[in-house]
């Protein structure tokens, strides 16, 4: 008869002849594991390392681009708006160079500029201001939620109105705006013989829009939308534009509406987005017809040369 300890005895044996084995087999195993492992960690370095000089090339390509574009696209937009006046209305929270780009683009093609930014208090969070926007909008008794669309919709109204003349000096909608702090000017302050030049059926119009805030205060679609909406329907030359990377879609809103006549461009960071506003509104102005200019979705880069 077997006794409980030979089956104790047996049982260890048996893992510990296991134990032996697998250490054992280690002993040749494990050196062709690591080997393998370094042979894929170094397959994997050599492409990385490949790849970071592929993006490197294009990185220069890529900037090499730009600058011929600078340089180039220029001559290509010069003197094509001379003598026409201009309006861009920047929503706070649009990226500098976007401003700054889109200026020198109309400059450079002979327009005269004028650039304000729409602010934040446009969307009023406190009932008091609330109050105090309505009231300048003479609309007593609006809906708060609505405010930023009425704005929008009111000074959309304004610039395409020869009625400015008509006003006495400091009064009307566009002088209340700025001496509110609703509307700022960019880069200097408006004198009043400026303001008497803002506005009426010949004089164009740019809405930019987006930005680099997740969450804006004013949503481009509370203000900026609908005054680019309103000013197509009043049949004023108007051009809707943003940056490559904007965080707050803009331009991709008004391309979904469908609204007839209206330019809008989607790379105004950058050299080409601002020949293509040019020569966008050049195009507008002689042939009543928009288009859809940048690097997004089925844009064309640049308009068709007439």
């Amino acid at each position: 008869m077997i006794s409980f300890r030979q089956h104790v005895v047996t049982i260890v044996a048996v893992f510990l002849a296991l134990a032996l084995g697998m250490l054992a087999g280690s002993a040749f195993i494990q050196p062709r594991l690591v080997e393998t492992l370094e042979t894929r960690v170094d397959e994997q370095l050599g492409m990385i390392a490949d790849l970071r000089d592929e993006v490197g090339g294009l990185q220069d390509r890529l900037a090499a681009e730009q600058a011929f574009n600078d340089v180039a696209l220029p001559h290509l937009t010069e003197g094509r708006l001379l003598g026409l006046d201009v309006v861009v209305i920047a929503q706070e929270g649009v990226e500098d160079e976007v401003i700054a780009g889109t200026r020198q683009a109309l400059e450079e093609a002979g327009a005269a500029v004028v650039v304000l930014s729409a602010r934040d208090e446009l969307a009023p969070q406190d009932p008091d201001e609330q109050a105090a926007l309505a009231e300048l909008l003479e609309l007593p008794g609006a809906d708060p939620l609505d405010l930023s669309r009425l704005a929008a919709e009111a000074l959309a109204d304004r610039l395409a109105s020869d009625d400015r003349r008509s006003e006495p000096e400091g009064s009307g909608l566009l002088h209340g705006l700025l001496s509110e702090g609703y509307l700022a000017p960019v880069d200097a302050n408006i004198s009043d013989a400026t303001l008497d030049t803002i506005g009426g059926p010949d004089q164009m119009v740019v809405v930019l829009g987006g930005g680099g805030t997740v969450e804006p205060v004013m949503a481009p679609e509370d203000f900026a939308v609908p005054l680019v909406e309103r000013l197509a329907e009043l049949g004023l030359a108007v051009a809707a534009g943003e940056s490559v990377g904007t965080v707050v879609p803009f331009v991709p809103l008004l391309r979904a509406g469908g609204v007839d006549g209206l330019v809008t461009v989607d790379d105004l960071d950058e050299s080409r987005g601002g020949a293509a506003l040019v020569l966008g509104l050049e195009r507008l102005l002689q042939t009543g017809q928009g288009g859809e200019y940048g690097v997004k979705g089925d844009a064309a880069p640049l308009p068709p040369l007439p």
